[in-house]
């Protein structure tokens, strides 16, 4: 699978056009960015190019090309991903990648993102903006969330330097040890990388200590019903984040499956029917089991979360597993 990839990707490096256009950052998140154009061979993507509130990157074609675009923020912020999106599914990977022609994401290990579809305009500058719209205090807006979500005393973000956020940004540098200056990247490269350190402990992951795959979903109850999604394929030895946000007492629910020799094992425990499918889903109405494709199965309540970081990492080997029947 990876062979192929790598031609895919080989394939696309040799095609690529040499100009790129302009994609900056007017939010005031850390953004992962991906592009996708269409070629002769069918359409190409790549990604992520990681873009710090206030600036800017070079990314794909020039603005002769028919182009879309897919933002995403980083996991360092709690709350969950935002997503800047459109409507177009394109394949992607979730470590850097670039290929052409891909159409059967599944196939190679790969799922797909709503793309959006640039304007002619936008092909040579495309700016990605929030509802409060920071423009040049981009910048400042992202130090302030960054510091929010280390955990310091900011309550706005406004993107203004106000006396509260110097007080913050003095505060993190004595907890660091280092101080700045007028190194404003290093800054924000800083307190990005400690948020994420931070909050990668928030949510739920499932990690796989048997000697089999595992494939994974969840149930989670929110504000407007439940939403059910799967599937995480977790290999032995490896680890998968299913919900990035904090996660409260009684809300979660998980259903693995345990892919051995002797068929699929199911975990035990698993009392709770939601509606799954057989390939990758999100269902957010769990009693619509009559839809095509769908059938119920039997989820079980994760464990309370870590009060301080509202996460849970639930870590199953084989006996956690219920035997195969006859």
């Amino acid at each position: 699978m990876r062979v192929a990839l790598a031609a895919l990707i080989l394939a696309a490096s040799l095609g690529a056009p040499a100009a790129a256009g302009e994609v900056c950052n007017e939010t005031s998140f850390m953004l992962d960015v991906a592009k996708a154009w269409r070629t002769p061979s069918g359409l190409a993507a790549e990604g992520w190019t990681r873009i710090a509130p206030g600036g800017c990157a070079q990314i794909g074609p020039g603005a002769e090309t028919d182009q879309f675009l897919y933002a995403r923020s980083t996991n360092a912020y709690l709350g969950g991903v935002r997503e800047w999106r459109g409507s177009l599914e394109v394949c992607v990977d979730d470590t850097d990648f670039a290929f052409e022609g891909v159409a059967d994401c599944a196939a190679l290990g790969l799922h797909s993102r709503p793309f959006r579809r640039l304007s002619e305009a936008e092909r040579s500058r495309a700016v990605l903006v929030e509802l409060d719209d920071f423009g040049d205090r981009a910048e400042e807006a992202g130090l302030q969330r960054l510091l929010q979500a280390n955990g310091y005393d900011i309550r706005l973000i406004d993107g203004f330097a106000g006396r509260r956020t110097r007080r913050q940004v003095a505060a993190f540098e004595a907890d660091y040890g280092r101080e700045f200056g007028a190194d404003r990247a290093g800054l924000i490269e800083t307190l990005h990388a400690r948020a994420l350190e931070r909050n990668n402990r928030a949510g739920l992951r499932v990690c796989n200590d048997a000697a089999e795959p595992m494939a994974a979903a969840y149930a989670r109850q929110q504000d407007d019903g439940v939403q059910v999604r799967g599937w995480w394929r977790i290999e032995p030895g490896a680890c998968a984040r299913l919900i990035s946000e904090r996660i409260e007492p009684g809300q979660t629910h998980v259903h693995v499956r345990l892919l051995d020799d002797r068929g699929e094992r199911l975990l035990s425990g698993a009392n709770t029917p939601f509606c799954v499918a057989p390939g990758r889903f999100i269902n957010d109405n769990p009693e619509g089991c009559e839809r095509l494709g769908f059938q119920l199965a039997g989820f079980r309540p994760v464990p309370a979360p870590d009060a301080e970081t509202g996460g849970v990492t639930l870590r199953l080997t084989g006996p956690d597993f219920e035997e195969s029947g006859p």
